[in-house]
């Protein structure tokens, strides 16, 4: 059984409307109905209101259902990319840092490789964080919107590296 078809089961056992169950756990009469009809599943917080109201142990609403068990872990493992999410921004500027506090004993070409190495951490992390989000793709919007973001960074450091580059090549 899903947990939509055990919510509606318990949520008509206790004789509720679905604007009563709503108001019970914090969410909108809309967000009852998606879960309802296994268009959306509920949050881990809202898993474990809906316990607590019915008085269900939490086996008793996950185990049987892998889809919310499964999403959950998904979400989690969202979670976790952020680390990736970091790393390249982080690499690149303790390069960068270091190019400016060594920058007269690099030399114009030392200054050229390690840009171009600030380039690239940037570009592989991008690369690794891309591959993850679309190996746990779903409808996460939230990601949609960073990887825009991410895409618009990514693309102005570029163009700022060229000028550096160029503007470090004629000197």
């Amino acid at each position: 059984m899903e947990i939509g078809q055990r919510i509606k089961i318990e949520r008509q056992t206790a004789e509720w409307t679905q604007e009563q169950l709503a108001d019970r756990i914090f969410v909108s009469k809309r967000t009852i109905s998606n879960w309802e009809t296994g268009k959306t599943v509920p949050d881990i917080e809202s898993v474990l209101r809906l316990a607590k109201i019915f008085k269900l142990s939490l086996d008793d609403l996950l185990v049987e259902d892998s889809a919310i068990v499964k999403e959950i872990k998904r979400k989690e493992e969202l979670t976790n990319l952020s680390i990736i999410y970091y790393v390249g921004p982080v690499l690149t500027g303790l390069i960068l840092m270091g190019m400016m506090y060594f920058s007269s004993a690099l030399g114009k070409e030392g200054s050229l490789y390690l840009i171009t190495a600030a380039l690239l951490t940037n570009f592989i992390t991008m690369c690794m964080f891309k591959l993850n989000i679309d190996r746990l793709r779903n409808k996460e919007q939230k990601f949609q919107r960073e990887m825009r973001q991410m895409k618009i960074v990514g693309t102005a450091m570029v163009v700022f590296v060229c000028i550096v580059l160029i503007v470090l090549h004629f000197m």
